[in-house]
């Protein structure tokens, strides 16, 4: 049996993927509606957790030889982490009125 050599990693490229678009959801302009606010931020902070969670995930393969690399993982970490952190600003900045 030939052993297969592990390439990229998937859940790092998600979690990258996912925090860019965190990220660009900050972005996003709200305007007038207070429902559509909130569908905003709780989507954006939902998109920037996952992208922690599975920038984690691609880590710990990496760690267990299943991944080829690691770098893609610790951005989408890095980027999860902004993006959660002025997610729950802007949730914390709505119900408290700011």
């Amino acid at each position: 049996m030939s052993e297969t050599t592990p390439t990229g990693n998937r859940a790092g490229a998600w979690a990258l993927g996912l925090g860019i678009a965190g990220l660009l959801l900050l972005l996003a302009p709200v305007i007038g509606s207070m429902v559509a606010a909130v569908v905003v931020i709780l989507l954006g902070t939902a998109v920037s957790a996952s992208a922690v969670v599975l920038g984690v995930n691609g880590v710990l393969a990496y760690n267990r030889g299943r991944t080829a690399t690691r770098y893609t993982a610790v951005l989408g970490i890095v980027l999860g982490a902004v993006g959660s952190f002025f997610w729950l600003l802007s949730l914390l900045g709505l119900v408290l009125g700011l």
